[in-house]
């Protein structure tokens, strides 16, 4: 079969943030990690500490009390007091204490992504943010994705009136479905490579509050190590972004119906608007379930930077505004481009560990000196700048 499409196109891109990024890691701050002096958080530099042998034999020494959380603090400080060092020379950040009962409440603490110690942006997760915005631009897809997840939703309901037993491996792979295998998929003509470096600067742990849309009472606070949308020059990453539809002939098996996909990664001017209608669409469902909220007034300042977010997406003319990272919610992560109903979101739920909030909440970067505004997480400006 002959594709008469034209051959890609190679151009290095600009991400810099919008509003607060997260792309975690694995690694998370534990208790003894942290230090509470005042009504300040202090989180402790261990690297940098466990290259002192004159702390780690201390530490080493005060194991038992460290290990115990009503006496830790006192302990961690004591090394500190006898080596003659400050808590500002030996941490890697701090912020304000949360309190609960006249105590620092525990929060979760989740560290952004790092090569060697140094902060960037994955290509994979810049690659997985594009391709679900392709996915979404292209309504003949869409389509594919929920036909096929209510069939699947109207077999299982039938399954479990008949009183059959449902199979343990029931979480069906949407996308391979479709796709078929990652070998087989077009999105390997579409190459993404990691970012360079973020200026540490620029990285910083916040407050973020998952809220509940229908319960404004309901909030889960937790720290993650952001990379915060401070307005300056040189808060930006560079990126090589490579779509290689020339390779188109290389690949066997590959599927037969991608729709516009492969026009899509041919021209870089029909790639941008794919990725700018998706962006519209993400924001327009965005505003809807805000506007659905118990009080939708708590979310004023919220709604107002999306209708911002909005009218810059349309005006960009060199690349578009694109949802990334972790934090950004179920149906900026899906290609849905409508509410699913009640049944379906019960099934996409089962196999996965969520929290009870699914799909109704939405996290939300707290108010601070840097930032006095709340804004959603994981929104970047894509730049095409050769």
């Amino acid at each position: 079969m002959v594709i008469d499409v034209n051959p890609g196109f190679s151009s290095w891109i600009e991400i810099e943030p919008v509003s607060p990024v997260f792309i975690g890691s694995d690694e998370k701050i534990e208790r003894f990690e942290t230090i509470v002096e005042g009504n300040m958080v202090y989180i402790l530099d261990f690297q940098k500490l466990l290259g002192r042998d004159d702390f780690v034999e201390l530490f080493v020494a005060k194991m038992q009390d460290i290990l115990d959380p009503s006496v830790k603090d006192r302990a961690m400080k004591e090394i500190f007091q006898k080596l003659n060092l400050k808590l500002s020379e030996v941490s890697l950040d701090s912020f304000p204490a949360q309190w609960r009962n006249n105590k620092p409440d525990n929060l979760q603490m989740k560290r952004f992504v790092r090569s060697a110690g140094r902060y960037y942006v994955p290509g994979s997760s810049i690659k997985g943010a594009i391709r679900t915005a392709l996915i979404r631009s292209d309504q003949s897809l869409v389509r594919r994705f929920e036909d096929l997840l209510k069939t699947i939703v109207e077999d299982s309901m039938k399954e479990s009136k008949q009183g059959m037993k449902r199979e343990k491996k029931r979480n069906i792979k949407i996308e391979r479905v479709i796709f078929r295998s990652p070998n087989q998929s077009p999105f390997r003509l579409l190459e993404i490579s990691d970012s360079d470096f973020i200026d540490k600067k620029f990285v910083k742990f916040k407050l973020i509050t998952v809220r509940n849309l229908l319960n404004v009472k309901t909030k889960i606070p937790m720290m993650l190590e952001l990379w915060l949308d401070n307005q300056d020059e040189s808060n930006k990453v560079r990126v090589l972004l490579q779509s290689r539809v020339d390779r188109l002939s290389q690949m066997k098996n590959w599927i037969t119906d991608p729709g516009k996909l492969l026009e899509t990664l041919g021209d870089k001017g029909k790639f941008i608007e794919a990725v700018k209608s998706a962006t519209e669409k993400i924001i327009q469902l965005e505003i809807e379930r805000i506007k659905k909220a118990l009080n939708s007034n708590e979310f004023k300042l919220i709604l107002s930077f999306y209708e911002k977010l909005r009218e810059e997406n349309k005006k960009m003319r060199d690349g578009f505004i694109l949802r990334l990272g972790a934090q950004t919610g179920f149906f900026s992560k899906t290609f849905f481009t409508r509410f699913l109903n009640r049944n379906e979101l019960e099934f996409l739920k089962s196999p996965h560990k969520v929290y009870n909030l699914f799909p109704v909440s939405i996290s939300i970067a707290e108010p601070s000196y840097e930032s006095p505004v709340p804004k959603p997480l994981g929104w970047v400006r894509v730049r095409f700048v050769s």
